[in-house]
């Protein structure tokens, strides 16, 4: 890593002023001495500065490392909520189709049985048609074959009549037809 600029400049400030000191006071010893000192100390307090920004830097980074991974954990957390929602919302969608399954084919039964009772009574009813149908038939033919067979005696009867009043011509559809058609 680079040293702040700013540091930099106050080294080179503090670094100018022992130069400063060291010419004006070169021949004293103890001048001498007090400028090493003073030059170890700031090299000392440098170094301290340095480990310092580094152990800043480190714990910047052990920082942005924990709440990385603690971003991580909330977003597995987020997403193991996320599913277990969606599956909460797929099992509520699933009973809510099987419901809907059980009421529509609760109500097909229920139409399809209708529906088979309204066919056996219709199929009752026209039963009861059919034979009421059949009875008046069988009573129409009994009616007439009753008009024909008396249709049948008025025609012999007239034609015996007929031949004692000495009419010789018989109609070709017999007296009664020949009566009622002729009005």
């Amino acid at each position: 890593m680079q040293d702040n600029p700013a540091a930099g400049s106050v080294r080179s400030d503090l670094l100018e002023r022992l130069k400063a000191l060291d010419t004006s006071t070169a021949s004293d010893g103890l001048a001498e001495l007090a400028y090493r000192r003073a030059r170890e100390a700031l090299e000392r307090a440098l170094e301290e500065a340095r480990a310092i920004r580094l152990q800043a830097i480190e714990d910047a980074r052990a920082t942005r490392e924990r709440e990385m991974t603690a971003l991580l954990a909330s977003m597995r957390n987020l997403r193991a909520a996320a599913d277990a929602q969606a599956q909460q919302v797929v099992r509520e969608a699933e009973l809510q189709a099987e419901r809907c399954r059980n009421e529509t084919a609760a109500e097909s039964r229920k139409i399809v049985e209708q529906a088979h009772a309204d066919a056996a009574a219709i199929r009752d009813e026209a039963r009861a048609i059919h034979e009421s149908a059949v009875a008046i038939r069988a009573v129409a033919e009994a009616k007439q074959a009753e008009v024909e067979a008396i249709e049948a005696n008025f025609n012999r009867a007239v034609e015996a009549i007929a031949r004692r009043l000495g009419i010789a011509e018989t109609p070709p559809h017999g007296w009664w037809a020949h009566l009622v058609r002729d009005r």
